[in-house]
């Protein structure tokens, strides 16, 4: 990538484009990662490929840097959407919250559970690159060209857009709502145009600029262009409604993950037989996380009963955090925030 765009070589731009294209349409789990112990496989068998060495962390970091060069050739948005997802579900969960470890892998068998580095002694390639992953929430959320500026993630932050003299601060508590807000700041009136992304997880988006409706005739997986002239202080407010889906495994339409818009959910199962000095790595063990035994209790249910057309039915959120029950007495939140237990990811549907 970094080639092209050097040298204007257009094989390396193909090669780039093809990598990209093959790894998001056909060696990508659902929460954005890929690889099963480092190694690829028959995407036609992905469902005999959820294990406890699946999503090496090093890929994913790898993919979110190709993203970005392609991004910057073509201003796709579902580039940005895989971005987020990758971002939120798999890059967000790798680093444990109480102690600032991170995992090497990102385990989908059903009944593991995440596995860290220590502090000094079980220190691997996905650690280095984890840490760098930890320090670059800021990139990717804006990029300009010579129309405007685009709003590609949902993050508090502040932009300048210097040639511009533009700044833009955004305020939200995404994912935890569906809104996100944008306050102007300019010296003088700038005539631009800014670039909403409308993710291809929602639907119905409500856009308002200082507090008047905005008509969006955009489909979803695409880009809301708000051209005028800015002045300081004006305001843009984006609703991004939110709803539950049931993503299978190319193979088996029966193994699905079910998401909340970008989110890939998971299924709390506790830490019977997790042992000291699980969660952790065992420095006593050579490269154990390649080798770890998760003890996955035999009588562990991953079965999901739930409505297929109409998930929302039998899930059921809680209150406004990111928390989900079911009929069976399932406790369902977000992957990046289950730490130290077992979870599911990918259900057996049943009847």
């Amino acid at each position: 990538a970094r080639n092209y765009e050097l040298t204007q070589n257009e094989t390396s731009k193909k090669l780039s484009e093809f990598f990209w294209h093959t790894m998001i349409d056909h060696h990508t789990f659902a929460p954005g990662c890929s690889s099963d112990k480092e190694h690829f496989f028959d995407p036609k068998k992905c469902s005999k490929h959820l294990t406890g060495y699946t999503g090496e962390t090093c890929c994913t970091y790898n993919m979110l840097k190709l993203s970005r060069h392609l991004f910057c050739w073509t201003g796709d948005s579902s580039i940005a959407d895989y971005y987020e997802r990758a971002l939120y579900n798999h890059i967000l969960g790798q680093q444990d919250p109480e102690t600032g470890m991170v995992t090497y892998f990102l385990p989908l068998l059903s009944g593991s559970h995440k596995l860290y580095s220590t502090k000094e002694n079980s220190f691997w390639c996905c650690v280095g690159s984890g840490f760098e992953n930890h320090a670059k929430y800021g990139e990717a959320i804006y990029y300009h060209n010579d129309k405007g500026i685009y709003v590609n993630l949902f993050i508090p932050s502040q932009v300048t857009w210097k040639e511009k003299g533009l700044t833009l601060l955004q305020e939200t508590d995404f994912p935890k709502e569906e809104t996100t807000r944008l306050t102007l700041r300019a010296e003088k009136p700038r005539h631009t145009t800014i670039y909403l992304r409308y993710p291809s997880w929602s639907k119905n988006v409500k856009v308002l600029v200082n507090g008047k409706k905005v008509s969006v005739k955009q489909k979803p997986g695409s880009y809301i262009a708000i051209t005028r002239e800015w002045k300081d202080g004006d305001r843009i407010a984006a609703t991004y409604p939110m709803q539950i889906e049931l993503e299978a495994t190319p193979d088996n339409p029966n193994k699905v993950a079910l998401l909340y818009g970008p989110l890939v959910l998971a299924g709390e199962r506790g830490t019977e037989g997790m042992q000291a000095p699980a969660p952790f790595s065992d420095p006593a063990l050579y490269n154990d996380y390649y080798t770890y035994s998760f003890h996955v209790p035999a009588d562990l249910r991953t079965s999901l009963k739930i409505d297929v057309k109409h998930p929302e039915r039998t899930l059921h959120r809680v209150g406004k955090d990111l928390k989900f029950t079911t009929e069976q007495g399932d406790v369902i939140r977000p992957l990046y925030d289950l730490h130290h237990q077992r979870y599911v990811v990918y259900w057996d549907l049943q009847d």
